[in-house]
């Protein structure tokens, strides 16, 4: 029964988030002409400019104003106190721009693609402060530096996630707490955790700090491209519970069932705990309570418990079932404003495991309530991570992995030193993602029982289609299924994969090593027997329903410009085998083709 919690980091949900309208700039406070609304926008990673197609859905910043003035900056039209906020964006190279919460705490937005050290001023880095009366050379003080250099390649989208709570003020408008950023994420990798703020960062609108102020964008630095701007504040009532009555009976309960059973103790608690329950096991208890709403609206339901429970509303069954405490059961549900009668069943019929029992309820514009008593959920195990590294040579590693929903098992990680690495499908022939940073996560693999068996990216990953590249002129994609693994040799240190192509009538070598430049990796697909049918192979790129962006011709963006594909040689066309699919097709000329992934 038990599940395996381990401390990965995932995105955090997306309840309740509002976006914010990109069909013109009605959603922000007088906007100079810096600023348009456009359809697409690109750029290859080595342009310090930002092209762009008219249409809706992309904010940028034209600069056309030119630089450093204010008046350029971008006020967004509604205040905020606590936030989550979400977007994306993209920079030319050597962009620079930033968003200010509240319009006074900086998070720098800026082209630090492939930096290796890192301050405040590089992308999520928290700004500096800045005080003329320190001195000459002392003005700047209190920057935070990102934990990890998560940036991608100017021209790419890249995605931040920033939680945000405001700073407190009493009743006499006096300051008694700072401001803090939760949490800060840059392209899914966690970079700022619980950092607080004793004061505004260098180019604030004021000094004043306050309670609730809109959010500003930098405009008068370089051109900046914005899409996919979602928020969520948390200034709206949400529910209260009052005074809770217990009923706790004993016996071999295997299901939030009471019967016909007499309960042995009734009490009256403040709120939800576990810490009148007498036994470890074979229990049943019974919490009952009235809930005041203070608004109609959709409410999260959030449980947590060691056993069996339920949770009903009105009589109305929302979580049930067996779980670890670690797990959350949701369930969202209409309710009107008013009274309703919360109901709590909970059930542990065996001796293992601790007890626990936590109900929150979210509404969307609140933050989570907890019904519970803080000490009734604990703390989820702390898992040390086992990370594997690859610092002087190359390292291998063999595991399952999760590729678009599904449990690929035949999965080797390829680890550099160079910080380039990348998963690879021994059955398929196929590069499942590359990432950049710090090699692999293999906690799932040894922990405990290891009963996932995966492994996973330690950095900033692109996921890729999963297919085996090459195609004869005649297929959609290559069939797979034909490819016949003949095993790796090494050169440098590196796998050289090794494939019997019977479409093709030749022997296939697959080499995938860190670019010159150091910013991707290149990958060499060289036949290694001689055949007529050879002349007809196609390199098939961007093989998906997400388009592909021509940046010139011979580089493309692929999967909505979250990463670059650039070759040499001929170029190839851009066909719609299948309604809606776009594949960019390279004939193969000689014994082989090389491309590279740039992200």
């Amino acid at each position: 029964m038990r599940n395996i919690l381990l401390l990965t980091l995932l995105s955090w949900t997306c309840f309740g988030q509002q976006q914010v309208n990109l069909k013109d700039l009605a959603a922000f406070q007088h906007p100079s002409n810096n600023w348009t609304i456009e359809g697409a926008v690109q750029a290859a990673y080595a342009d310090t400019s930002l092209q762009v197609a008219t249409g809706q859905g992309v904010l940028v910043n034209t600069l056309r104003n030119g630089k450093y003035k204010r008046t350029d900056d971008l006020t967004f039209a509604f205040s905020h106190g606590d936030i989550h906020l979400m977007f994306d964006f993209m920079l030319p190279k050597k962009g620079n721009s930033g968003v200010y919460l509240q319009g006074r705490y900086e998070v720098q937005l800026a082209d630090s693609w492939t930096k290796k050290q890192l301050n405040y001023g590089d992308c999520g880095g928290i700004y500096e402060r800045w005080d003329d009366a320190r001195g000459k050379g002392k003005e700047g003080f209190e920057g935070y530096a990102p934990m990890q250099n998560a940036s991608k390649a100017p021209g790419l989208w890249q995605s931040m996630e920033i939680d945000f709570q405001a700073p407190r003020f009493d009743s006499n408008g006096k300051k008694i707490q700072n401001a803090v950023f939760k949490k800060v994420v840059l392209n899914g990798i966690l970079i700022h955790e619980n950092i607080e703020v004793l004061g505004v960062t260098r180019g604030a609108v004021s000094l004043q700090e306050v309670a609730s102020a809109p959010i500003l964008i930098q405009g008068d630095h370089t051109q900046v491209a914005f899409k996919n701007i979602r928020y969520e504040t948390y200034d709206k009532p949400s529910v209260r519970m009052g005074q809770v009555s217990y009923d706790y009976y004993t016996g071999k309960f295997t299901e939030p069932i009471i019967g016909a059973a007499k309960p042995i103790k009734s009490g009256k608690l403040d709120k939800l705990t576990y810490k009148v329950i007498q036994d470890k096991n074979d229990y049943l208890i019974h919490y009952q309570a009235e809930l005041d709403v203070p608004e109609a609206d959709s409410y999260e339901f959030q449980s947590y418990w060691t056993g069996s429970g339920v949770v009903k509303v009105d009589g109305k069954e929302l979580n049930q079932g067996a779980h670890w405490y670690s797990e959350m059961v949701s369930t969202q549900t209409q309710l009107t404003a008013g009274k309703h009668r919360l109901e709590v069943i909970h059930v542990k019929d065996f001796p293992w495991g601790p007890q626990a029992l936590g109900l929150f309820v979210k509404r969307i514009g609140s933050h989570p309530v907890a019904l519970h008593d803080r000490t009734s959920l604990l703390d989820p195990e702390a898992v040390g991570m086992i990370e594997v590294k690859a610092n002087a040579e190359p390292v291998f590693q063999r595991s399952f992995a999760m590729h678009q929903g599904k449990k690929k098992t035949h999965v080797i990680h390829v680890g550099d030193p160079s910080g380039m690495h990348y998963s690879y499908d021994l059955k398929q022939g196929a590069m499942l993602q590359v990432w950049r940073g710090p090699f692999l996560n293999a906690t799932q693999m040894w922990e405990d029982r290891g009963e996932p068996q995966t492994s996973e990216p330690l950095g900033v990953t692109v996921a890729l289609d999963g297919q085996f590249p090459l195609v004869m002129d005649h297929q959609v994609q290559a069939d797979s299924t034909e490819l016949v693994y003949k095993g790796f040799r090494l050169k440098d240190g590196r796998p050289i994969f090794m494939y019997q192509w019977p479409a093709a009538n030749v022997s296939i070598e697959d080499y995938i090593r860190p670019n010159a430049a150091g910013t991707g990796l290149e990958r060499t697909l060289s036949f290694k027997s001689a055949s007529a049918m050879q002349s007809a192979a196609e390199l098939v790129l961007g093989n998906s329903f997400h388009g592909i962006s021509a940046i010139n011709t011979k580089l493309i963006g692929l999967q909505g410009q979250s990463y670059f594909v650039q070759w040499d040689g001929r170029s190839g066309a851009v066909l719609s085998p299948k309604q809606g699919l776009k594949q960019q097709r390279i004939p193969v000329q000689g014994n082989g083709i090389s491309y590279q992934l740039i992200w």
